[in-house]
């Protein structure tokens, strides 16, 4: 587990995980927001380097144990589809490399939450679906430059994965005031949603 979850702290710093979550973060808070939700946060990494009140969601426990030693940002067991907190209790929420994860109902219900607890926004961004970064998952697998179950579930995350254009058909009904599928490089997407 412990292999897996550095592999994604490394996908998140190394591959561009994390530029993706800030260029977002930009372009929904360009101020920095004042308190932040990260769901299915895995390690918290991508708050670590951000100011603010930071709290980072995962059902798993392990993950929210994982290097949270001298961590400012609070961590919290829960459930996404489910959130633990009361309404518009963040001003911005964000999720990354989880839509994939989850069936198209369980998405548009994780969306209505994830709105529900926040005051401005959501920003869900993800790993579309294409043959490229399949490639290069399985490259990285090839190579042994990832454990054994980043191996595994690397590719199987990117055919799991969504386009531009199934997130906006997702996106279509929920009930957010604005929303706005981009592409960011390298072959992500960001759905934003504006409360």
């Amino acid at each position: 587990m412990e292999r897996s979850l550095r592999d994604l702290r490394r996908f998140n710093t190394v591959y561009g995980g994390r530029g993706v979550f800030r260029r977002l973060l930009r372009r929904m808070a360009p101020h920095g927001p004042l308190s932040i939700l990260d769901v299915a946060a895995g390690t918290a990494d991508n708050l670590e380097s951000l100011s603010g009140f930071r709290v980072a969601v995962d059902f798993k426990i392990d993950h929210m144990l994982y290097m949270r030693e001298g961590s400012q940002v609070r961590r919290v067991v829960g459930n996404a589809l489910r959130l633990p907190f009361r309404s518009n209790a963040f001003e911005v929420v964000t999720s990354a490399h989880f839509f994939h994860h989850l069936t198209p109902e369980q998405n548009f219900a994780m969306m209505q939450e994830t709105l529900r607890v926040t005051r401005r926004g959501v920003i869900i961004n993800d790993t579309r679906r294409h043959y490229v970064p399949l490639l290069f998952v399985r490259l990285l697998g090839l190579l042994r430059l990832v454990g054994r179950i980043t191996r595994n579930d690397a590719p199987a995350s990117v055919l799991r994965g969504y386009t531009t254009d199934e997130v906006r058909a997702f996106a279509v009904n929920v009930p957010a005031t604005r929303t706005e599928v981009v592409r960011a490089w390298p072959f992500r997407f960001g759905l934003l949603l504006w409360k």
